[in-house]
């Protein structure tokens, strides 16, 4: 029972991370840190996944997806 249900919430969890954006590369920073530093209460990592930069006639028009993951410990 435990089980069946443990393999849908990460099932789940990789659906959800996957439409928000996480990129592979985030989720190896994010592990590196945690099996770096076992004891730490919380770990980030901040990506910039896409960005438009565009000048004309004095003015910049600028816009920048920005993803964050953040592990924390929870009581």
């Amino acid at each position: 029972m435990h089980k069946e249900k443990y393999r849908e919430l990460m099932l789940r969890f990789a659906k959800e991370l996957h439409d928000v954006g996480v990129t592979e590369n985030m989720k190896k920073i994010i592990h590196d840190k945690i099996d770096r530093t076992p004891n730490v209460v919380s770990s980030t990592v901040d990506e910039n996944i896409r960005k438009f930069h565009y000048t004309h006639g004095g003015y910049t028009i600028e816009a920048v997806q920005n993803i964050k993951i953040v592990i924390k410990t929870s009581k």
